[in-house]
C-alpha cells in the first residue's frame, strides 16, 4: 500500500498514565485494546496519539505522523519503528479509503462513542453536533452521526453502516451517501479522525459474536 494512500487509524482507548516503583520511578501510558492493557513509554505514546489526528481536517498517514513526531522533537527512526511495531501488534491499522482494506477494517473493528450527541446544528441543519452538554466539539453529517451514535450496539463498524443506511431508508431519505452502506462507510472513515482527535470516540477490535 502506498504511504500517501495509507490512512493510519489508531486502535484502543487511552486510560492515562500509571506510575510505578520498580527499583526506580517509572511512568507508563496505558492503552486498553479489548480486554488487554498495553503499556507504552512516553515517546511511543506520542506516536500513537498523533495517529488520532491533530484536527478535524487531519488525515494521518505514516509520513505525516513522522513529520509531526519530528516537530515534537522525537527521533524519526524510533518513531518509524514504533509505527511498524504498532501495525504488527494491532495498535494501528493502515487502510486505503474506498479499497478492500477499508471493508476488511470495518468488519474487524468497532466504533465506540465517548461524548454526547447534541443533535442538529441550527446554523447548518443538514449537520449534527457531538460534544459535552452545550459544548460541541465536532460536526458531522447525519449519516456519520447515526453510525457514531449507535455503533457500540452493532457487532462491527460494517454492520453499523448497514443499520444507519436502513434507518435512513425508513426515514425516507433519498441521498445515496445515506442509503448505500459502502458510501456510509466511506463517509464514516473520512470523518473518523475528526471524532478521534477530540476524543469523541475510539476504535477497538470487534467482539466475537456472542461475547459479552
Amino acid at each position: 500500500m502506498g504511504d500517501e494512500a495509507g490512512l493510519l487509524v489508531p486502535i484502543g482507548h487511552d486510560l492515562g498514565p500509571l506510575y510505578e516503583e520498580i527499583g526506580v520511578h517509572r511512568r507508563v501510558q496505558q492503552v486498553r485494546v479489548g480486554a488487554d492493557v498495553v503499556e507504552l513509554d512516553d515517546q511511543d505514546f506520542v506516536v500513537w496519539l498523533l495517529a488520532h489526528g491533530t484536527s478535524a481536517e487531519d488525515r494521518p498517514t505514516r509520513s505525516t505522523v513522522l513529520a509531526a513526531a519530528a516537530q515534537f522533537g522525537l527521533d524519526r527512526g524510533k518513531a518509524d519503528a514504533a509505527i511498524t511495531r504498532f501495525l504488527a501488534d494491532g495498535l494501528l491499522v493502515e487502510i486505503e479509503l474506498g479499497g478492500p482494506s477499508a471493508l476488511a477494517f470495518a468488519r474487524r473493528h468497532q466504533l465506540f462513542p465517548l461524548m454526547l450527541g447534541l443533535g442538529q446544528d441550527t446554523d447548518e441543519p443538514s449537520m449534527r453536533l457531538v460534544g459535552l452538554y452545550e459544548q460541541p466539539v465536532a460536526q458531522v453529517s447525519s449519516a456519520v452521526y447515526d453510525v457514531w451514535f449507535w455503533s457500540h450496539l452493532a457487532p462491527n463498524l460494517w454492520t453499523a453502516c448497514h443499520d444507519a443506511a436502513e434507518t435512513a431508508r425508513r426515514a425516507g431519505m433519498t441521498d445515496q451517501t445515506e442509503l448505500d452502506p459502502s458510501q456510509v462507510l466511506a463517509g464514516a472513515l473520512g470523518a473518523v479522525h475528526g471524532l478521534l482527535s477530540c476524543r469523541a470516540a475510539y476504535i477497538d477490535h470487534a467482539r466475537p459474536r456472542g461475547e459479552a
